[in-house]
């Protein structure tokens, strides 16, 4: 890797309707190009990244979806009572994030979709070939992801039980918050040959360490919603 990545500054996208126009911000992080190892274990394989791109600093907000179901007079989904905000969006599925990608890109003029399995794991990783994009100490998880342990475990009667506001949690050396943690996140791809399961990654409050290794992978229907499932943007560049 000879190029770092690029912070970008936010940019605004505004909102016309409802009455009055509202506006949101998002902010990407520019990647370079480059070549990784992408899983673990004897299934790892060398894969290029042949293009530039931009990935979401964080995964999608409240915020941001509950503007697009504005703009658009389409039900918003549920917060199961933990808050909506700055809370990464849940219950969504992989056609509501495929439809939020062009709903964002028609609002700006610019390509923004699902990072494919590759891109993800490849940002997520930062140019690590650890466990985590921190390393292999999951001692040291709680400092960069929500999880079991600092999330679920501690029942739904405790404040920190559910998801929590996109970083909050230390950011992986390339600068992306709650890649290991917090929620799933949908990929592009479909899990396997047969077409019927879309890949996600990144683990999530409900599950254990082992779940939000930089290398795992786990498949849902892509009509499926759930409590813990979110997705991040990633914008194609010219």
């Amino acid at each position: 890797m000879t190029t770092k990545p690029k912070f970008k500054e936010p940019e605004m996208v505004n909102i016309i309707h409802p009455k009055p126009k509202k506006s949101m911000t998002i902010t990407m992080v520019h990647l370079p190009k480059g070549t990784f190892m992408f899983g673990e274990g004897s299934g790892a394989k060398k894969v290029n990244i042949d293009d530039e791109f931009e990935i979401g600093k964080y995964p999608v907000t409240f915020d941001e979806y509950d503007a697009y179901c504005e703009d658009k007079n389409i039900e918003k989904p549920d917060d199961r009572g933990w808050g909506r905000g700055k809370r990464p969006v849940i219950n969504v599925s992989w056609h509501d994030a495929q439809a939020y990608c062009k709903w964002l890109s028609d609002k700006t003029n610019k390509e923004y979709r699902l990072p494919t399995e590759a891109e993800w794991e490849y940002a997520c990783r930062a140019g690590k070939n650890t466990k985590w994009s921190f390393g292999d100490d999951e001692k040291e998880l709680g400092r960069y992801a929500w999880y079991d342990k600092n999330s679920y475990d501690l029942g739904s009667s405790n404040e920190d039980y559910g998801t929590h506001p996109v970083g909050e949690k230390l950011a992986n050396p390339w600068g992306l918050h709650d890649m290991h943690g917090n929620v799933w996140e949908w990929c592009e791809d479909w899990y396997d040959k047969d077409k019927k399961r879309k890949v996600l990654r990144g683990g999530s409050w409900v599950d254990d360490a082992s779940f939000s290794r930089s290398a795992y992978r786990v498949n849902w229907y892509p009509t499926i919603r759930n409590i813990d499932g979110g997705f991040r943007l990633l914008r194609t560049l010219p």
